[in-house]
């Protein structure tokens, strides 16, 4: 595809939603199975800026939110913006949150292909997708219990009183700040040892070799972690990416419900997780989304017409937003 199909929406990454200024120092990562038209359109856009443009080519990693390898911890460290364009997502580890502590900016678009860069999410209305986010966001902030439940059976409560939910709508225009693309959810981190009960039939999981489900999984939850699955291969598969990572990584740290109402389904993960009405529960490490659980890894199960209720207040009706 040529740069200049690209450049529309490079130019709104750049110049819109992380608004990079002359002089500035930009590290974008990327890896060898992402699209480099899509990295060379970014750099351009924001060498235009004035920018200071730094690619880094890493392998795949095999799981979402590993810490980085040392090089590019040193680069994240002197970066004011930075921009995750690898297949997998990078912002819930330690060296992101202290590139964010200081001041850097980051935006997430791991798994982005040209067809996410014309059409689907990217191509939202921000203030609309913001103004839903954020209603979204103070209802579960001042909610004490929430319930999560699909047609699949899955049966989901957890306790949020005292958390701050958050809100991904698009901007990191001021220091310290990260969003995605596409974006659109509201998020909360749960309780520590609070979510009880079981996820079923999630529709993907962002892990390498999953993605979109094909079988029905059943995860049991217990005291806030997750203590098996059931259903077959892609069952065990994850339950070996848990086991294998150890103790952190069954940990419930994210609900979070999708209020992006340009995104569709069966596309790719990026796109699945923020579509209007969706919900997903993230495992693992949570100090980046309000938490106090630090883990090796981060990763979510997105759930299609999911029904949620903070406090008996219905927010989500079988994947409507009705709040």
């Amino acid at each position: 595809m040529h740069l200049a199909h690209l450049a529309p929406t490079a130019r709104m990454i750049v110049e819109t939603l992380l608004k990079v200024q002359p002089g500035e120092q930009v590290c974008l990562v990327t890896d060898t199975e992402c699209p480099r038209n899509i990295t060379e359109a970014i750099a351009a856009m924001a060498a235009g800026a004035g920018a200071e443009v730094h690619v880094m080519v890493i392998t795949p990693r095999p799981v979402g939110s590993v810490e980085p390898t040392p090089v590019v911890r040193a680069a994240l460290a002197a970066a004011d913006v930075m921009i995750n364009q690898s297949s997998l997502a990078v912002v819930h580890t330690a060296s992101l949150r202290q590139a964010i502590a200081r001041g850097a900016r980051m935006l997430e678009m791991w798994g982005f292909t040209e067809d996410m860069m014309l059409r689907g999410g990217a191509t939202v209305d921000y203030p609309k997708m913001t103004a839903v986010s954020r209603r979204l966001a103070e209802m579960l902030s001042r909610g004490k219990t929430a319930r999560l439940t699909t047609p699949e059976g899955t049966d989901l409560t957890m306790t949020l009183d005292g958390r701050e939910a958050f809100v991904l709508a698009g901007y990191a225009d001021r220091k310290g700040t990260f969003t995605a693309l596409p974006d659109g959810e509201a998020g909360i981190s749960p309780i520590t040892g609070t979510a009880e009960g079981r996820l079923v039939k999630p529709f993907c999981v962002e892990l390498r070799g999953l993605g979109f489900v094909s079988e029905t999984i059943t995860v049991e939850v217990k005291g806030g972690r997750v203590v098996g699955a059931s259903g077959g291969p892609q069952a065990a598969s994850l339950m070996e990416t848990l086991d294998r990572a150890g103790y952190p990584a069954h940990n419930v740290a994210e609900f979070a419900i999708g209020t992006n109402d340009k995104c569709r389904l069966g596309v790719a993960l990026r796109e699945a997780k923020k579509a209007w009405g969706t919900a997903h529960i993230g495992l693992g490490d949570s100090q980046s989304v309000g938490g106090d659980v630090h883990g090796p890894l981060h990763f979510d199960l997105i759930f299609l017409k999911p029904t949620v209720t903070v406090d008996g207040q219905v927010l989500v009706r079988d994947g409507q937003i009705v709040a």
